[in-house]
């Protein structure tokens, strides 16, 4: 798959008013004025009753349930010898639910306390199919935003922009059906009015920070890693340039952005990038500024599974919550293709790019940085509400990093 490279400009990398995304990343500025607030799981439930519509009651059974089908996951993929068609969290019943193929895989989903869905199409051939794809889709078709595997249909997704719409639009929707139907896989098409853009102190998750003077980001997660390294993650875009120096949200410099220039990934492999922190004055911290700026600690990593609550902290848009629309999936930026990202209802605006994404309260585990967004913000629900995250283990693996945990 090839990286695709436009000539138009990053939402939120442009000078003082756009940032890009960027991993959550916590640290704390030394003296730091006033007292610290204690961290609390209140402002992440009041945030999911505000944003899901539900109870506290509802809340707290959902987070439960959640919980557990987490763990049931963890269970399928180790017990299956292929990976399933598709896993989602199933917030009617409560449960997680697993799409298989073959009745001993069905039995064994039953017995590790998840529902099986027996289904037509591995992911084999599902993923067969995106890769035609986009061979089919090379360095982009006017109007498609995004595309990948639709675990619920057991099929393939196509993401359009009808404001785009061209002749070469209708052309490739046209093959890609014929692709499907030759495959015999269901293709559905999304429509909407809207493309996804990248959207772009103490180093807390969700807080500002500044890659040199081209614009304005978010931290993600605090991160240790080989040789005494300290630093956060945050969007690739955000950190392209090698050797900036990464200002805080008071101005002051905490580091170096993509040290080396071997620290930022933007294309098809993903969109993360990594700070060190090397200022005395700035330590990192394992907390992500919550509802009100009210901290929440980190205690470890979680897979973002479709259908899950989660909720994201970024500088522009604050504290806001919602759920997993879509995983694994690829994005056209129009400047960048991505491949691996996931969809969220949690509304964002430009400057959150590399804010925190984390979900259960009660231990609140990262899931991913945020990566870009759709025109409809916060202050602007005049459409689909389009939010995107990096999941964050990518990252971790490709630097052999650890990320800075604490207690709930």
């Amino acid at each position: 798959m090839e990286r695709r490279i436009r000539n138009a400009a990053l939402w939120g990398v442009t000078v003082a008013v756009m940032a890009a995304a960027g991993p959550l990343s916590a640290a704390r500025a030394v003296p730091q004025p006033g007292p610290t607030p204690k961290p609390s799981p209140r402002g992440m439930l009041d945030a999911m009753r505000r944003d899901l519509g539900l109870t506290a009651a509802q809340v707290r059974t959902r987070l439960a349930q959640e919980a557990e089908a987490q763990r049931a996951a963890i269970a399928v993929r180790r017990a299956l010898a292929a990976p399933p068609a598709g896993m989602w969290f199933d917030k009617g019943s409560g449960k997680l639910v697993v799409a298989v193929t073959g009745r001993d895989d069905a039995q064994r989903v039953r017995t590790l306390g998840a529902v099986p869905r027996t289904v037509r199409h591995s992911r084999a051939v599902l993923d067969a199919l995106v890769r035609r794809l986009n061979r089919r889709i090379g360095r982009g078709v006017p109007g498609v935003t995004g595309w990948g595997v639709d675990e619920r249909a057991n099929g393939v997704l196509i993401r359009i922009d009808r404001t785009r719409r061209t002749a070469r639009t209708d052309a490739f929707e046209r093959a890609a059906r014929d692709l499907g139907r030759r495959a015999r896989v269901p293709v559905t098409v999304e429509r909407s009015t809207q493309s996804p853009r990248q959207q772009g102190g103490t180093v807390v998750g969700g807080e500002r920070w500044m890659p040199g003077t081209e614009g304005i980001c978010s931290v993600g997660f605090s991160v240790t890693g080989p040789h005494d390294f300290q630093g956060f993650l945050t969007a690739g875009h955000c950190t392209r340039t090698p050797d900036q120096v990464a200002y805080g949200k008071d101005g002051t410099p905490m580091g170096i952005s993509n040290q080396g220039g071997l620290r930022s990934v933007n294309g098809r492999a993903g969109d993360y990038g990594l700070v060190a922190v090397d200022q005395p004055d700035w330590l990192l911290s394992a907390t992500v500024a919550g509802q009100g700026g009210a901290p929440v600690t980190v205690t470890g990593t979680q897979e973002g599974l479709t259908g899950m609550s989660i909720c994201h902290s970024g500088q522009s848009s604050g504290w806001h919550c919602g759920e997993i629309t879509r995983a694994d999936q690829t994005v056209d930026y129009g400047n960048v293709v991505i491949d691996g990202l996931s969809y969220t209802n949690a509304c964002s605006a430009p400057g959150d790019s590399g804010g925190s994404y984390v979900t259960q309260p009660n231990a609140p585990m990262a899931v991913g940085v945020h990566s870009g967004g759709g025109a409809a913000t916060c202050g602007n629900f005049g459409g689909d509400t389009i939010t995107i995250f990096q999941p964050v283990g990518e990252a971790l693996a490709r630097w052999n990093l650890r990320l800075k945990t604490g207690s709930p």
